[in-house]
């Protein structure tokens, strides 16, 4: 036979923690409100401090991550507070790889730009050198009346 689940033992314990920390935070004056819920130095909502607030075992914090229900609870209370949601570092960390690839493309842009500019500069010193052949071959003509074959 199947365990119970535990998610509804945790969120009656939840839910009237969580109206006694927004009590505390709307008694606040709102120019000085500071966060009721436990975070953690980064500013993030700290599951380890509120799982052990709550008298649940440390082992138990696993499921405000696995079961949306409890999550969705405890962030909408830390996102009203300003803390970071459950799960922010893993958004933080995709919003990274996304500022990643967009710099390895501009840098890849970059350096096809540099060798197209460095291409182009040859292009214009080999032109620049064969116009001023011609113009040599054009003012002997003027000057003599007949052109040189090279």
């Amino acid at each position: 036979m199947a365990r119970p689940s535990i998610v509804p033992e945790i969120r009656a314990k939840l839910e009237p923690w969580l109206e006694a920390r927004m009590a505390e935070w709307n008694a606040m004056p709102v120019d000085d409100r500071q966060a009721t819920l436990p975070e953690t130095p980064d500013g993030k909502i700290n599951v380890r401090a509120v799982t052990l607030a709550l008298g649940l075992r440390r082992t138990h914090e696993q499921h405000f991550f696995r079961h949306a229900e409890l999550r969705t609870l405890l962030n909408a209370t830390a996102e009203a507070q300003r803390l970071l949601p459950i799960g922010s570092r893993e958004q933080i960390a995709g919003e990274d790889e996304i500022v990643r690839e967009r710099f390895a493309l501009v840098a890849s842009n970059a350096d096809k730009l540099a060798k197209s500019l460095a291409e182009r500069e040859a292009t214009i010193l080999k032109l620049r050198t064969e116009n001023d052949a011609l113009r040599a071959q054009l003012r002997l003509l003027s000057e003599v009346g007949m052109t040189l074959r090279t």
